[in-house]
This record gives structure tokens, sequence and C-alpha cells, in this order.
């Protein structure tokens, strides 16, 4: 049995919820925008990709925003 490994970090402000996957590399989240995670083979190439991800999830969440009621 694996005990899963989660720390955050800040970076800019933002909390990046990261844990260490079994088959290596890390899975990461924002807890604030809960729709955005990604991944990554080491630290440096996850925080890069849910940064990524999150620049991403602003611009649909002000789309849509801007959209108004549907």
């Amino acid at each position: 049995m694996t005990t899963a490994t989660k720390f955050l970090v800040i970076d800019d402000g933002v909390t990046y919820e990261f844990e260490a996957a079994d088959e290596g590399g890390y899975v990461v989240s924002v807890p604030d925008a809960p729709e955005c995670w990604s991944e990554g083979d080491s630290f440096e190439e996850a925080l890069a990709n849910i940064k990524d991800a999150l620049e991403g999830w602003q611009l649909v969440r002000e789309r849509i925003a801007k959209a108004g009621p549907g």
C-alpha cells in the first residue's frame, strides 16, 4: 500500500495542490478552480502545465460571463 504525498505550493498568489502519482510525476489542481487540473512528469512540468490550464480555464470563464445567460 502506498501513501499519497500531497503538498501545497503558492505562486503569484495562486494555491496549487500537488500529489505525487504512483507511476511517477505529479497530478496538480487549483483548490479555487476545482474544474482545473493537470499533470506532469516532473514538478516543473506539472507547474507549467497547470499554469497553462488555469489560464485557459480563466479565459473560458470570462467568455461565458460575457455571453450572459443562455
